[in-house]
């Protein structure tokens, strides 16, 4: 029996297949569909590669940009439905924005998230792809958007794109680090999100730094303070807000 992995992966190139024909409706197919299941293990490694590899997989230049744009669009789907500045005061409710921010992506990249004082999403930040001499990110770069946004709170998160959870040293160590520079412009940093495919992984709030250093930062702010509680439920009777 399949896994269930291998049948979603099958599922992926049966839509891909199903596209390429629908796109030339006097063209079989099937054949270029069948070197493409052959060529890469999985759904998720032929995303991973670039328009220029796909070509020289077999695919004409304009088909092979847009499937290697899909995943891109896929993103940005998934963040659609939150809205442009959701409510990202606790944990549950972060962890579900970085799982569809980050989804399908196969590089490593870093983000910040900026809140305001309610703990809505004022802007996310791209702040690196990959890593720059060994560092995670340019504590400079961070603290020149938080000169430009002026968050009440900010959150920091990346991805492993080998899915593995538990954070590393230099995860562990570039936390420290950016907590003891925010200590000067008395913005705290809420936690470090890691997403590791579908789960997120709390630096604070598995014991990675410990809980002394968090709350040290800024005691009076509530951001701070409940950022570990279950989301508030809204009253029963209230419409959805924007």
């Amino acid at each position: 029996m399949k896994s269930s992995a291998r049948q979603r992966s099958d599922r992926a190139f049966d839509a891909i297949g199903e596209l390429l024909a629908r796109m030339h409706p006097r063209q079989d197919v099937r054949a270029l569909t069948d070197g493409l299941r052959e060529s890469y293990v999985s759904a998720d490694a032929l995303f991973a590669v670039s328009a220029h590899m796909l070509e020289r997989a077999g695919l004409h230049a304009h088909d092979a940009l847009l499937l290697s744009r899909l995943p891109e669009l896929n993103r940005h789907m998934a963040l659609s439905r939150f809205g442009e500045h959701p409510r990202l005061n606790r944990l549950a409710l972060a962890s579900d924005y970085l799982v569809a921010n980050f989804h399908g992506l196969r590089v490593e990249r870093f983000y910040m998230l900026c809140l305001d004082v309610r703990g809505r999403l004022m802007e996310r930040v791209f702040l690196q792809e990959g890593t720059l001499d060994g560092a995670l990110f340019s504590l400079k770069h961070v603290l020149a958007e938080l000169m430009r946004v002026h968050p009440a709170a900010i959150v920091i998160s990346h991805n492993h794109p080998g899915n593995t959870l538990r954070p590393s040293q230099a995860d562990v160590d570039c936390t420290r680090e950016l907590l003891r520079a925010l200590d000067a412009v008395e913005i705290p940093l809420l936690d470090h999100v890691i997403i590791a495919g579908r789960s997120a992984v709390s630096m604070r709030e598995n014991g990675f730094v410990p809980t002394a250093l968090w709350m040290k930062q800024k005691p009076q702010s509530a951001l701070l303070r409940d950022w570990l509680l279950a989301p508030e439920a809204p009253p029963k009777d209230a419409s959805p807000k924007e």
